[in-house]
């Protein structure tokens, strides 16, 4: 933003809501309703609902160009203030295609999914087991052996009522099957499936037994080795409780700091000043650390903080309403090992893997299963020689996980209301990582072994460097190389007024007089309304408006 500086951040605001206003009122614009959400959902899972046979195979591809056609027309036109100033729209625009995609094309879900669910039994009568017979084009219930039944009840004083776990296939009647489709398309990590990602914490041995007792057809990487306990789900909901009070404080302290900085408010030409002294006292490189650190905790956390929902709604409201929950879904939504942290350990992938731990262990995983699905669908037309080649196989999942991650987030940049840059900065910086990913194992496999034969003194493979430095070179390579392509999609957030948006209705700081000291701030900051009835002249362009 050049010019004069704006006398406040909520200058900025309304100046973005007014050239929203006038964008729709020229028809370059249209707004966003609510049942644009809604068809997002229902496309996909419609197309779940329809078994492939050969009379429907084709169906799922044609459900597929739909919603390819839904985000290409919500990217180019839909807008709206909410969602970090539109930013939401195109990413999840962007990434909804690519999961219907990993649903409808790049797997065979009714194939080769399998979900975790219930199945009850009264004490002193046969379960409900199905025959002892391989699994067979997905269909029917994974079988399990007959010993179950008496180990279930033996255990603990079995209820007349008892509860195990099995896998479940896609299933034959409609009502199951719509349950089962909806939990397939709004579960992206995984956690009942049996495509559970391989960074999450593993299931309890209890569990890992019961599901273990049957024989099931699997393509994708089983669960990872049982723990022997978890905390229980009582303690997971007031600890999800106490993190989101805790992030909230903290965002709402991240939130101050940016305001008092015009870099976040949009201004990243290099005369802006932060909220020391003068610029004369620091560095240019202290200046761009301290925005550094501050970007990547506004995202980190802000990311933690809506994800801890997850638990305080659905396993709140499983263990408040337990009957309610088994009514509606066959999924153990009251078992905490369906809610992992968001965010992997920290310090140990990065200095053990460097650069490539720190996204594909540390960071959220969110989007993995999309991605690596969409990489080994395209691997898969690579030549035989090739495909079956580890290095070329890593290199082109790795590729493809941050083109499309790049994609996705240029996506969110260009919906945004004002300038930005989704190529040139955002787009750029996740392809930098890929090009970092790498540099960094090339330096590993083919440089660190020549330098631990020119500083052994014995022969040549018997004295590898010491562990010491190898981690720490791991650890500064990730954080280098974060710290000099950060610029890229760091002025990308600035620009497009992502830290502009108000993440809580109440913020402390600035009820206490400690905000950047616009008039009229108080604790009360939702200022404006969210959804407005909207009539564009036409059925299409009616219903409720996200503002």
């Amino acid at each position: 933003m050049a010019g004069p500086f704006p006398s406040s951040y909520l200058d900025i605001v309304r100046n973005s809501g007014a050239q929203l206003e006038t964008g729709i009122q020229h028809g370059k614009l249209k707004p966003v309703f609510l049942w644009h959400l809604i068809l997002f959902t229902i496309v996909p899972l419609s197309a779940l609902l329809i078994p492939r046979r050969k009379a429907t195979r084709y169906v799922r591809p044609l459900f597929l160009v739909l919603v390819f056609r839904l985000a290409i027309a919500a990217i180019r036109y839909r807008r709206a203030q909410l969602g970090a100033n539109g930013y939401m729209i195109g990413l999840m625009s962007a990434w909804w295609f690519i999961w219907s995609a990993t649903l409808l094309l790049f797997n065979d879900a009714e194939r080769d999914f399998l979900r975790i669910e219930r199945k009850s039994m009264e004490s002193g009568k046969t379960a409900d087991v199905p025959s002892k017979r391989p699994a067979q084009n997905g269909n029917g219930h994974a079988p399990y052996k007959d010993k179950l039944h008496d180990a279930i009840l033996a255990k603990d004083n079995a209820t007349p009522h008892a509860e195990f776990l099995v896998w479940q296939p896609y299933p034959h009647a409609l009502p199951k099957r719509l349950n089962w489709a909806l939990g397939l398309v709004y579960n992206m990590r995984g956690t009942e499936w049996n495509w559970r990602l391989p960074g999450l914490d593993p299931v309890p041995l209890s569990v890992d037994s019961q599901l273990k007792s049957g024989t099931q057809s699997r393509r994708f990487q089983p669960l990872r080795k049982a723990c022997t306990q978890w905390p229980d789900a009582r303690t997971c909901v007031r600890t999800a409780a106490t993190d989101c009070l805790k992030y909230a404080l903290l965002l709402d302290v991240i939130k101050v700091l940016m305001m008092h900085d015009r870099y976040f408010w949009g201004i990243t030409h290099e005369h802006t000043t932060t909220p020391f002294s003068s610029d004369q006292i620091l560095l240019a490189s202290t200046r761009y650390l301290y925005r550094f650190v501050l970007t990547g905790l506004g995202v980190h956390v802000a990311v933690v903080f809506v994800t801890l929902f997850n638990p305080l709604i659905f396993l709140g409201l499983s263990l408040a309403f337990p009957n309610a929950s088994r009514s509606l879904t066959a999924a153990p939504l009251d078992a905490p090992w369906l809610y992992p942290d968001m965010f992997g350990p920290f310090l140990t992938p990065i200095i053990n893997d460097g650069l490539a731990g720190a996204w594909g262990v540390w960071w959220h995983q969110l989007f993995r299963f999309g991605f690596v699905s969409a990489g080994t669908w395209l691997v898969s037309f690579l030549p035989a020689h090739l495909s079956a080649n580890r290095f070329v196989k890593r290199l082109a999942l790795t590729l493809t996980a941050f083109t499309l991650s790049g994609l996705v987030h240029a996506c969110g940049s260009y919906t945004q209301i004002r300038d930005t840059d989704p190529i040139s900065g955002t787009m750029i910086f996740f392809l930098l990582q890929f090009v970092g990913i790498t540099l960094q194992e090339s330096l590993s496999r083919f440089v660190v072994p020549g330098l631990s034969r020119f500083t052994s003194k014995k022969a040549p493979s018997d004295k590898p460097l010491p562990r010491w430095l190898c981690r720490s070179a791991n650890a500064s390579f990730a954080f280098l190389w974060l710290f000099l392509t950060g610029r890229f999609i760091m002025d990308d957030f600035a620009r497009g007024g992502l830290w502009l948006t108000e993440p809580l209705p109440v913020s402390p700081l600035r009820g206490l007089g400690l905000g950047p000291g616009v008039p009229g701030e108080g604790f009360w900051v939702w200022r404006q309304p969210w959804f407005q009835y909207w009539d564009g002249g036409s059925f299409w362009e009616r219903g409720i408006r996200v503002l």
